[in-house]
């Protein structure tokens, strides 16, 4: 299910995407949310949303390419994710740095 998810995302990223820019930054959306979700399952014992977070909501992008590939192409697929987590940091500070 959650290969689904992350591919309909992705997709529709790429439909709606003007620059590699808004590509990254919604690379980096998507991991912050994932982990933001999983942290809030594991950690808000009152509310009882973990088990729908562990169905339905991946741990990571990372997590999504090496549960479903293997071998050289999901080496291939980790690294360009860690560039586009790469390059979304450089845009991040960026973005600090001109702000001052």
């Amino acid at each position: 299910m959650d290969l689904i998810i992350i591919l309909v995302l992705l997709i529709g990223i790429f439909i709606l995407a003007r620059d590699i820019k808004f590509v990254v930054y919604m690379l980096g959306v998507i991991e912050i949310f994932c982990r933001i979700m999983h942290y809030l399952g594991d950690n808000l014992p009152f509310v009882n949303i973990n088990p729908f977070v562990n169905t339905y909501i991946p741990k990571s992008t990372l997590s999504v390419v090496s549960k479903y590939t293997t071998g050289i192409v999901c080496d291939v697929l980790c690294w360009v994710l860690v560039i586009g987590f790469i390059v979304f940091l450089v845009y991040l500070i960026k973005y600090l740095i001109k702000r001052k």
